[in-house]
């Protein structure tokens, strides 16, 4: 890979700052990842929406459904334009896993109410997975964020690093940098 720089390439010292920069940036970008209050709760509403709408006659059901998931954007982008920072991704393998549970059990809870509705039970059933869909949205969810953070501003201490989520503690690099320069 080219670089496009222009004039002689950078010293050791230059390319150290420049990576304690680096590492600056991936630690003020995991500050501004905290999640407002609201938006756990909220989307744990939805989705607590969406496993009760299950309960629901005919096509209200799937209507209920459809506003959640036309919702859902919206939601993200007053994410967004609060934190000034739009993640679509997991940072690491313990942002992944956590993603993964998340998933696994709002699935889980997906299915049970399929379930609940092919057994015949009462409609008022459907309730339980729902609370259980609105908890395990608001915990795991905040929970993740916490990993999340976490491995973005650990990503600023490692060296070699330069991962997705845009950390970068690369002193071990700065001295190559610097050494290709002196060549």
């Amino acid at each position: 890979m080219e670089n496009n720089m222009e004039g002689p390439p950078a010293s050791a010292e230059e390319a150290r700052a420049a990576l304690a920069d680096l590492d600056t940036d991936a630690t003020q970008l995991a500050a501004r990842l905290t999640t407002p209050w609201w938006y756990h709760l909220t989307l744990g509403t939805m989705v607590a929406g969406a496993i009760g709408a299950q309960a629901l006659p005919g096509v209200s059901s799937t209507v209920v459904i459809v506003l959640i998931i036309v919702w859902i954007p919206f939601l993200m982008k007053a994410y967004t334009s609060r934190s000034g920072v739009a993640l679509t991704r997991p940072a690491g393998p313990r942002s992944t896993r956590m993603l993964l549970l998340i998933l696994a059990v709002l699935a889980v809870l997906m299915g049970s109410v399929v379930l609940l509705k092919l057994g015949g039970m009462v409609s008022w059933w459907v309730l339980v997975p729902a609370v259980l869909g609105f908890v395990a949205t608001v915990v795991l969810g905040r929970r993740y964020d916490a990993v999340l953070r976490s491995e973005i501003s650990a990503r600023a201490g490692e060296p070699g690093q330069t991962g997705r989520a845009g950390g970068a503690g690369r002193a071990g690099e700065a001295g190559r940098a610097g050494e290709a320069g002196q060549r």
